[in-house]
């Protein structure tokens, strides 16, 4: 009988040891999965603000009575906002005599068409260095001696290269009435179309 005891408490303490220890594994810590953040790809070559100039070709025509048409050449300063707005000043003036159409035929008319303009450069980018945009402001139009002031208004879209480098082409319109300088013409429009570069410093 004190065998079976002895045995019984035995079994007993070293039960109550084992519980004691516990578990010796190693702990396993729980994963934590950390969501990834969305990458947002900026191109350090693309300058959205500060002052930038350029030039162009342009062409330009005006109707009147007749029609006048030339290539010019147009100068361009101006300065970015930021990506969004920006504001632009622009002179425009032909190289050469302007052919002069008036239905029967085309002459070189003797003077020049040039225009002169301050504008609100609105601007949209699309992706990555491309952009469309808008230009709505004041400017003076002129055909030789005759001239027409008022709200000027243009479309395009620019594409910027790298270090401040872009091209652009677009469209504008400088005058669209019922005369030019009290010169009777219906419809008669004022309008230039360009392709040029500009710097951003």
């Amino acid at each position: 009988m004190k065998r079976v005891l002895s045995t019984v408490a035995f079994l007993a303490i070293t039960s109550n040891l084992a519980m004691a220890g516990g578990d010796f594994s190693t702990p396993v810590e729980p994963e934590v999965t950390i969501p990834e953040k969305e990458m947002v790809v900026v191109d350090d070559n693309v300058k959205y603000d500060g002052f930038y100039a350029g030039g162009a070709l342009s062409y330009l025509r005006m109707n009147a009575i007749d029609e006048l048409r030339g290539h010019a050449l147009t100068l361009i300063g101006g300065y970015y906002f930021n990506q969004y707005i920006g504001l632009e000043a622009r002179y425009t003036r032909t190289l050469t005599d302007p052919d002069l159409d008036s239905g029967a035929g085309v002459s070189s008319y003797d003077d020049t068409l040039s225009n002169l303009g301050l504008y609100i450069k609105p601007m949209y980018n699309i992706t990555t260095g491309f952009s469309v945009y808008g230009l709505a402001g004041y400017g003076k139009a002129e055909a030789g001696d005759l001239e027409e002031s008022g709200v000027q208004w243009g479309l395009g879209s620019k594409y910027e290269l790298a270090n401040g480098l872009g091209i652009f082409f677009d469209y504008m319109s400088l005058y669209d009435g019922d005369d030019f300088d009290t010169v009777s013409a219906k419809d008669a429009f004022f309008s230039s179309t360009s392709v040029g570069a500009t710097y951003t410093f």
